[in-house]
């Protein structure tokens, strides 16, 4: 937002500048008792209840917008813009502060063959509770299945403006289910049992199983050079008008301002926003640097391929990019990606990402 347009936000009593106006996003205040409802709503503990089994009532907006350039010696070339993500979110609080719910939802998603307007743009609809401090239980449509880390992290927990091949291709869909997430100081697992259609598409067709699993083998050493280290494996297994069966390997690694991942997946087949029969691989490796609390330099090498019965079928992405994270929950990527294919012309992209979270 514009300084001039800051400017021109008045709350009860008071203006507010760039600063006041980011803590009040981004719940830094706290004490709100100065700020109109609509604030409270977005502010950290939301809108308070007394004697009610209600806690509060809080509300979440998420933006992600893309321009993507796209040129290739054999095409022609092309700009598009993309509204990626346009989210508001309700969150419940219940007054035991273990039990919440939540509903989210995407205005802008669109499912290839889904026939449902307003059941294949939700994104999260369901009642989680805290079993004990290190374990929670969810009950409905929640965050992305795990079958893949990549295609398991939210839009402002990645540094490049696409996920990997096998993150986006495999992965990055979300089911009706019951899942138990865990953690704890060497392990932290996430598995569920799931109906194996994607976003309420349809509903009967299967089951699905999904979970990860992640060590930390060297939490126990005081050197932060060491405890970093996780070492993490996926499996997927379910019917949705095709078998399917998948899994993955993944290993971490972060300290101070360096941040490393790889990762392979190995699909007989898989169900994520496309059902496929095929047998597919693929893993990437990206390395991330810190050269300024706001701004990291990001490169990625990603390898591909989509049907390994037959040859010819590889794709190779070559990622470079930065990006800048002005506030808090606000990130502006830019990423060059050249992407070489075996069966279809090379291409180059130049891709520029808008995200922010209040």
């Amino acid at each position: 937002m514009p300084a001039s347009a800051i400017e021109e936000v008045v709350l009860e009593k008071e203006s507010l500048n760039l600063n006041r106006l980011s803590d009040i996003y981004y719940g830094n205040v706290e004490d709100n008792r100065d700020i109109n409802p609509v604030f409270k709503l977005f502010s950290e503990k939301g809108i308070e209840f007394e004697n009610s089994k209600i806690n509060s009532i809080k509300a979440d907006f998420f933006y992600s917008g893309q321009l993507n350039y796209l040129y290739s010696p054999h095409t022609q070339q092309y700009f598009k813009h993309d509204f990626e993500n346009v989210e508001p979110t309700v969150i419940i609080n219940f007054n035991d502060n273990k039990s919440k719910a939540v509903f989210n939802i995407n205005f802008t998603r669109h499912i290839p063959g889904h026939s449902n307007w307003f059941t294949q743009r939700i994104s999260q609809i369901y009642v989680s509770h805290k079993i004990t401090e290190n374990q929670t239980i969810t009950f409905g449509q929640a965050k992305r299945l795990p079958s893949t880390i990549d295609g398991s992290l939210g839009l402002l927990e990645l540094d490049t403006v696409m996920r990997s091949q096998i993150g986006r291709t495999l992965g990055n869909v979300r089911s009706m289910g019951i899942r138990n997430t865990g953690k704890y100081k060497y392990l932290d697992y996430d598995i569920g049992v799931y109906d194996s259609t994607r976003y309420m598409k349809h509903f009967g067709n299967g089951v699905d199983f999904t979970g990860h699993i992640s060590l930390k083998p060297l939490a126990g050493f005081e050197s932060e050079v060491l405890n970093n280290v996780v070492l993490g494996a996926g499996y997927n297994i379910g019917q949705n008008n095709i078998s399917y069966n998948m899994y993955s390997l993944f290993a971490g690694y972060n300290y101070d301002k360096v941040h490393f991942k790889i990762e392979y997946a190995n699909a007989d087949g898989y169900n994520a926003l496309v059902e496929s029969q095929n047998k597919a691989d693929g893993f990437y490796s990206e390395l991330s640097y810190d050269i300024h609390p706001k701004i990291t330099l990001v490169t990625r090498y990603d390898f591909f391929n989509y049907d390994k019965n037959y040859t010819g079928n590889r794709i190779k992405e070559y990622t470079a990019g930065i990006t800048y994270k002005p506030f808090k929950n606000m990130k502006l990527m830019l990423n060059y990606v050249r992407r070489d294919c075996d069966n279809t012309s090379d291409s180059n992209m130049i891709l520029f990402a808008t995200r922010f979270f209040i």
